[in-house]
């Protein structure tokens, strides 16, 4: 999931976060405040994980009176939502560009997306993004919901891509499949704690891990 443009401050966000159900369009200043709130809200969060997140933090480091970005977001959790729902985003943009991509064929387009999630996970600020999401889940409602639709969102989203090389697969077996897959991804992070390469003795595991999920895409 490449998170470089959100955790670099120019999000996506263009509406303001839901508030009594109430969804609001932002203005060009609000997308500008959001996008500064998120940035500062995400280098905290890798930093210090969600105890050191505390609004008037964010505040401070956003350049805002915490009256200002309470206005956004009313608590910690709806910022910390907000954060995942933004980030999911981000992914949604990769995955678009690569499933629309017409030069390649369904087994190349996976591919693609494969390797793309695994170098990003390379990258130390990613797994301390998704460490401390983890870490999150494990212990708040709110967080574990929040990743439960994250997730459910990758798994469909790699469920259309498998679809496209196996389009014989029934709903549930398809959706299976796009679980190992995520899976399968997402397990490699715990080989390579804040680095950007894999160990010398499994160097080469990326095109093993292309060629498992290839594998486990076409399987009858």
């Amino acid at each position: 999931m490449a998170v470089r443009s959100l955790t670099g401050g120019s999000g996506n966000a263009s509406l303001a976060p839901s508030v009594g159900g109430v969804t609001r369009p932002l203005t060009d200043r609000g997308r500008n405040t959001v996008a500064r709130i998120f940035a500062s809200a995400i280098e905290i969060f890798v930093a210090e994980g969600y105890g050191g997140l505390s609004m008037r933090k964010v505040a401070t480091r956003a350049g805002l009176a915490l009256s200002n970005l309470q206005h956004y977001f009313p608590t910690r959790e709806d910022l910390f939502a907000a954060i995942i729902a933004e980030t999911t985003a981000e992914y949604s943009g990769n995955y678009d560009s690569i499933r629309t991509d017409a030069s390649l064929t369904p087994e190349q387009r996976l591919e693609k997306l494969v390797r793309l999630l695994i170098e990003d996970g390379k990258q130390p600020r990613t797994q301390s993004l998704f460490v401390n999401f983890w870490a999150l889940a494990q212990m708040q409602e709110f967080a574990r919901k929040s990743m439960e639709d994250a997730y459910l969102f990758q798994r469909r989203m790699i469920g259309g891509f498998v679809a496209a090389v196996n389009p014989r697969l029934s709903p549930n077996v398809r959706a299976r499949r796009a679980a190992l897959i995520a899976g399968q991804i997402e397990g490699l992070l715990v080989l390579i704690p804040q680095r950007n390469r894999f160990p010398s003795d499994i160097k080469g595991i990326e095109d093993e891990a292309v060629k498992a999920i290839l594998t486990v895409a076409s399987m009858p």
